[in-house]
């Protein structure tokens, strides 16, 4: 209890950073623990299972090795009786015999410095056959060493004799009593180390049962220490937010009072001296600053309102000046192809809409490049200059649109005209830019400026069709200049 007590006096006087410092450090630890703890269990489990399985292994290998070695000396007798008659087997069979004895010497020296360092309890047994093996392997082996005294040597004589004397020794020798005792002691002991040999392979699935385990314990307790550390997470988090949320709830009920109200006369509640506490004598200054200053704020909207109205208008004026540099060829000042495209189509929807005609004058320079050779490409572009100002003079209506159409090329598009009309003004156009007498004393036509027109005309239908408008005409400026130059041709609808 007196525990307790003081820690919620600690906790009491504790900032809330700190009061969430301490459950994450609380939750850090157990999760560190648990996973240094999971690891290091794991491992010590894990390095045993593997000793016993190294041991386990160990062990098979050895007391296979014996019991092989062992069978292949017990065969030597029988293999004699085959090879008594050959010299070179004869003594290669007797090298065989001493080599598989001092591997059999060596395992068991080796199996003796194993049960040294094991204290399995399948040990005392394992010395206890080793010690039997290594009785009846000594007297075994005098047994073999006096049979290879008494069989004598082959002789180029008396071969088939010798050799019948030879293998009635070793067959004499294997059928004595004592070699029948060897073979059943060695059998006995054969079976019991294959007791122990099966043993030791349970010993091996047990260890690896055990590594498995060691591995599933790691992760139980790495896995245990995450779910404790979840569940002081989430307490730690009602906790904190026990002690947070409400004086917080209370601040804000206040402040949204005071948006939704505008009552700036309000006051939120100081009851605590952490953050919260700060944090509410921070937003009642607030609140007295705002009322001081929304006063002022009215006033200066106000003054805004009046400069953002002037500042737009002066806007929109730029805009319109922007607009129209835009859509106005930089050398000639009419407008360019761009604005001629856009109005096009804009005035061919409404021909659509209103079933009226649409004519259109495609204009040229005759022999515009043999003037830019003769004066120049500054006299060429004053030039296009005075002709562009001319055509636009030329057209009255604020519907008709003159634009430079490309190079030395110009366009008037005339909505609501018909071809009749359209052939008039491209005659005064024609005429007035011959009354300009501008020089061309290298034109093939005149010895001053002229022009060649073609023009369409069209009552729009499909939204694609205006293209054929255009083309009308370039067909007639065409004709026109192959007709001399200087005139004015118009398309004809052969339908």
């Amino acid at each position: 209890m007196f525990i307790t007590n003081q820690l919620k006096r600690i906790l009491s006087h504790s900032k809330i950073g700190h009061k969430i410092g301490y459950g994450y450090i609380i939750i850090i630890t157990i999760l560190i623990l648990g996973i240094i703890s999971g690891l290091a269990l794991g491992d010590y489990y894990e390095k045993k299972a593997y000793r016993q399985l190294q041991l386990a292994n160990q062990k098979t290998l050895l007391l296979s090795q014996l019991r092989n070695h062992i069978l292949q000396i017990r065969s030597h007798p029988k293999t004699l009786i085959v090879v008594v008659d050959d010299s070179i087997w004869y003594e290669y069979e007797i090298n065989k015999f001493i080599l598989n004895n001092q591997k059999i010497n060596y395992t068991l020296s080796e199996i003796n410095n194993f049960l040294y360092n094991d204290n399995d309890l399948d040990n005392k047994r394992i010395e206890q056959i080793a010690s039997k093996y290594r009785y009846y392997l000594d007297r075994y082996e005098k047994s073999i060493q006096s049979l290879w005294q008494k069989i004598t040597p082959i002789s180029n004589n008396d071969i088939q004799l010798n050799k019948l004397n030879n293998q009635d020794i070793v067959i004499e020798l294997i059928k004595s009593q004592e070699m029948q005792n060897f073979e059943i002691q060695f059998e006995k002991l054969s079976e019991a180390l294959s007791l122990i040999i099966d043993s030791a392979q349970k010993n091996k699935k047990n260890a690896e049962r055990e590594m498995i385990q060691a591995n599933l314990l790691r992760i139980k307790i790495i896995f245990s220490s995450i779910i404790i550390s979840l569940i002081i997470s989430t307490i730690s988090a009602i906790y904190t937010g026990k002690i947070i949320a409400y004086p917080l709830e209370k601040l804000t009920h206040i402040s949204q009072r005071v948006i939704q109200e505008s009552n700036f006369q309000l006051q939120a509640p100081v009851t605590t001296q952490d953050e919260v506490g700060k944090l509410a004598a921070s937003i009642n200054q607030l609140i007295q600053w705002i009322d001081e200053y929304i006063t002022e704020l009215k006033k200066a909207h106000k003054t805004l309102e009046q400069r953002v109205e002037q500042r737009t208008i002066e806007l929109q004026q730029a805009l319109k000046k922007l607009k129209a540099l835009v859509n106005l060829d930089g050398l000639t000042q009419i407008f360019n192809r761009r604005y001629f495209d856009e109005s096009l189509q804009r005035e061919w929807q409404r021909g659509r809409r209103e079933k009226s005609k649409i004519s259109l004058i495609l204009c040229d320079i005759d022999y515009f490049k043999i003037y830019n050779e003769t004066y120049g490409h500054l006299g060429g572009d004053s030039c296009l200059q005075k002709v562009a100002q001319e055509i636009k003079r030329q057209v009255k209506r604020p519907s008709d649109v003159v634009a430079r159409y490309g190079g030395e090329e110009f366009v008037i598009l005339l909505p609501n005209t018909n071809l009749k009309g359209a052939l008039t003004l491209a005659e005064m156009i024609r005429n007035a830019i011959e009354t300009m007498n501008i020089s061309h004393e290298n034109s093939l036509v005149s010895d001053h400026v002229t022009l060649s027109m073609g023009v369409s005309c069209k009552i729009p239908e499909q939204i694609e069709q205006y293209k054929e408008l255009i083309k009308e005409a370039d067909d007639a400026l065409y004709e026109a200049k192959e007709n001399g130059r200087n005139c004015i041709c118009y398309w004809v609808n052969s339908s």
